[in-house]
């Protein structure tokens, strides 16, 4: 099966390039290499992966991967790989 990377994910993907590579850019080639051979390894089996706690739908999934998480839907024909997030703590907020 096809993985296709949309340009919502590319886009946050490479923001996200952009602050890691301002610390350190060899971090910042390394994730992006891993993070693109995880997603392209869901084509082997695409429902390994969670169901998304984002949606409820069957076929939108979240690959955990270093703390992010990479939200797909899959298809008939492919694999569409839409959303890269982060966990966000606003716990302090909700208490004050």
């Amino acid at each position: 099966m096809k993985v296709e990377l949309l340009p919502s994910f590319i886009a946050k993907l490479q923001f996200v390039l952009e602050r890691i590579a301002e610390d350190k850019k060899s971090a910042a080639h390394a994730f992006r290499r891993e993070i693109l051979r995880e997603c392209q390894s869901l084509s082997e089996f695409p429902y390994r992966c969670r169901r998304s706690i984002h949606y409820n739908d069957d076929t939108i999934r979240d690959l955990v991967f270093k703390g992010w998480i990479v939200i797909y839907k899959i298809t008939d024909e492919s694999i569409k790989v839409f959303a890269l997030t982060k966990y966000e703590d606003y716990k302090d907020e909700i208490e004050q």
